[in-house]
């Protein structure tokens, strides 16, 4: 099969805008796209014709205003393009209002407190730079709109229009600093990312026995596996063979809708795989990584499996996560991240890669507020992920560059070495300026920063908006800089390297190419003074929560107080929602399932004269004891207002009260006979 013949076939690409509008429509349509202009209702209402009839010819029945609520899923109401004419002729129709504007009711997604419920309107708007595409049903398809969510008030409800904001605001900034700093400012400039996704499967039919998977998304009792991933034969190893038909059934549908699905392999863990797109301009990135997130729950259904996109459903195996790619770019096809081929080019990749650097350290504290959840915390901190700690891991060779940039010295990085294999009838291989450091939470990989600690359910767009806007507050504080001294009658590459100097001399603390899993570390971080925020209450209250920290994304317009407010309390709401729901299905699990195991264990034990069962009397006992302690901390829970305080007592009272118990329950599983023991265990659902 020809990829490329069925490429973007379900998008309202640029091939498709050729063939179905004027050249003047299509002209005036594409300078929106590349340049930002405004379109007229007229131009809209060629375009909505277009649309209607592209849709129509691949059996579209019906359109949606396809938006990113702060849910952290998608949305859709589905409408018609059915109606009728004055004489009650069916006819098929879509109008410029209806692409341009739709009205979803608002007042059952999260608002955090903007607005009271029964204040319903809400509008979606579309976003002309995100292609329209069509999703396949068993007897229709849908076109769906990529759009914005606004409240009546004009408030962003959504993830989408904040992160449109923050790509303009870094744009804005980068053609600042190039124009200070004397370089060629384009007519364009983008952010480019490649989200690597990773997942589990599971078969679905023991997927259905695990009450604690099917409504949380982890397993909330559960000795670890025998084997797990002690081998490390599961990573890059052979596909199964109905996983790579699962594989090919998602990348193919993904193609059809313009996703650059690239890469898959096993993770890992047993049972865990990935897979990767090609660098896309972030906006659409993220649109298509949520696309990735439906289509792979969509198909493994088909395929008898379950998918789990929770960051840590396995107690000691590896969490999941999303890995982020990050770069700048323009329409010249310049890298600005990209260290170049010559002295001026190098000059360039250090004003941005400090600029970077800078904004990390200026704001670390939300950026690790970015990809806090409930599900996430499992994930970051454990040795398999990056730590809560964020810091910048950029190599040895650069390292001793910015070392010497400190100082107002300005030195090249040594060239890649060619790698001895010592065979040599194999190719040469070129190593290299930087290994990788999987223990960084943002790591620099020769071109691009890996943002690691995003988590495998979490969408793209709030990570990427505050690290769009770190990075933009860093440049607009660089340009400055740069200004200060070329008024001070500096030439260019002075006032360059003396600002770039200024920097590093307070941001260089934020650098680290060591150990992140290491206690040591934790007591460097310390020492100079970065944060390690642990749990997702922690996070917010340092970063939403303080109206210092929270101040860049307001000057930068990005977001509002009041929309930062809002999200604060639907962040804490969605935490004390989650560890409630998991805290209540892990009682239901003891008292249905672990207790009556216990019991007609225990009988068992009692015909054996010999054998001592005082451990597990002892067991059993303690069980009971911390599951009425966690009953009697749910209802004062449950009492409580939502809040700060409310998240807070989920993460330091719940929480722990839940890990012990399940320590209890764990220790009983690996005591009890399979036979009595009703729920499948790790090493059986482990197995595909």
């Amino acid at each position: 099969m020809k990829v490329s013949k069925i490429y973007g076939t379900l998008t309202f690409n640029d091939r498709v805008m050729r063939d179905k509008l004027s050249h003047e429509v299509y002209k005036r349509f594409k300078k929106t796209l590349e340049e930002g202009e405004p379109i007229s209702k007229e131009i809209a209402e060629c375009i909505a014709h277009a649309l209607k009839e592209w849709a129509i010819e691949n059996n579209c029945t019906h359109y949606t205003h396809w938006f990113h609520p702060l849910t952290g899923l998608t949305a859709e109401k589905h409408d018609a393009f059915l109606t009728f004419d004055k004489d009650l002729t069916p006819i098929e129709r879509f109008l410029a209002d209806e692409l341009i504007q739709g009205e979803p009711d608002a007042s059952s997604f999260p608002s955090g407190g903007t607005r009271s419920t029964f204040e319903a309107r809400g509008y979606t708007a579309w976003d002309p730079q995100s292609p329209c595409f069509i999703v396949e049903g068993k007897k229709t398809n849908t076109l769906c709109i990529p759009s914005v969510f606004l409240s009546y008030n004009g408030d962003s409800l959504d993830k989408k229009s904040v992160l449109l904001k923050s790509i303009k605001a870094l744009e804005d900034s980068t053609k600042k600093l190039l124009e200070v700093a004397e370089f060629p400012v384009p007519e364009k400039v983008f952010v480019t990312t490649g989200p690597e996704q990773e997942y589990y499967l599971l078969d679905k039919d023991i997927f259905k026995q695990r009450e604690d998977l099917a409504i949380t998304g982890r397993t909330l009792i559960g000795a670890n596996s025998i084997k797990g991933q002690k081998l490390e034969d599961h990573y890059f190893g052979s596909i199964p063979d109905r996983v790579k038909y699962f594989m090919e059934d998602v990348e193919l549908a993904l193609y059809k809708l313009g996703v650059p699905a690239k890469t898959r392999h096993n993770e890992v863990a047993p049972c865990q795989f990935e897979l990767a797109p090609v660098f896309e301009e972030l906006n659409i990135a993220a649109d298509h990584n949520h696309l990735v997130m439906v289509m792979l729950k969509k198909k493994a259904e088909e395929h008898g499996f379950s998918l789990l996109l929770h960051e840590k459903p396995f107690k000691g195996l590896n969490g999941s996560g999303k890995h982020n790619n990050w770069s700048i770019a323009d329409n010249r096809g310049i890298n600005y991240l990209s260290p170049g081929r010559n002295k001026e080019e190098f000059l360039r990749f250090l004003v941005f890669f400090v600029g970077v650097i800078n904004g990390v350290y200026k704001h670390e504290k939300f950026i690790r507020a970015s990809v806090a959840s409930a599900a996430n915390d499992h994930r970051l901190g454990g040795n398999e992920a990056p730590p809560s700690i964020i810091s910048v891991f950029v190599g040895t060779a650069l390292g001793n560059v910015l070392e010497n940039l400190i100082e107002g010295n300005f030195v090249e990085p040594e060239h890649s070495k060619t790698l001895e294999i010592g065979l040599s009838y194999l190719p040469q291989i070129e190593r290299h300026n930087t290994d990788r450091n999987r223990t960084s939470p943002v790591a620099f990989t020769g071109n691009k920063f890996e943002f690691r600690a995003v988590g495998s359910s979490q969408p793209l767009g709030l990570p990427n908006t505050v690290l769009n806007a770190s990075v933009a507050d860093s440049f607009n504080e660089i340009s400055a800089l740069i200004q200060e001294e070329k008024s001070r009658g500096k030439n260019r590459e002075q006032a360059i390297l003396s600002a770039l100097s200024t920097v590093l001399k307070k941001c260089h603390k934020i650098i680290f190419n060591g150990n992140g899993y290491s206690k040591e570390w934790q007591i460097e971080a310390e020492k100079r003074g970065l944060s390690n925020l642990r749990n997702t209450p922690e996070a917010l209250k340092n970063s939403f929560g303080d109206t210092k920290e929270r101040d860049f994304l307001i000057k930068l317009g990005i977001l509002s107080e009041r929309e930062l407010n809002a999200r604060l309390n639907i962040k804490y709401d969605h935490y004390s929602k989650v560890i409630d729901i998991e805290s209540r299905m892990l009682v239901k699990l003891i008292k249905k399932y672990v207790r009556n195991a216990a019991i007609n264990q225990l009988s068992h034990f009692s015909k054996i004269d010999f054998f001592d069962y005082s451990a597990y009397i002892k067991a059993m006992k303690s069980m009971e004891e911390k599951t009425k302690s966690l009953i009697g901390e749910i209802a004062n829970f449950e009492n409580m207002e939502e809040g700060e305080k409310k998240a807070f007592f989920a993460a330091n009272t719940l929480l722990p009260l839940m890990n012990e118990l399940r320590e209890v329950a764990d220790f009983l599983e690996t005591e009890t006979d399979k036979s009595l023991w009703p729920l499948p265990d790790y090493d059986s659902m482990l197995i595909l």
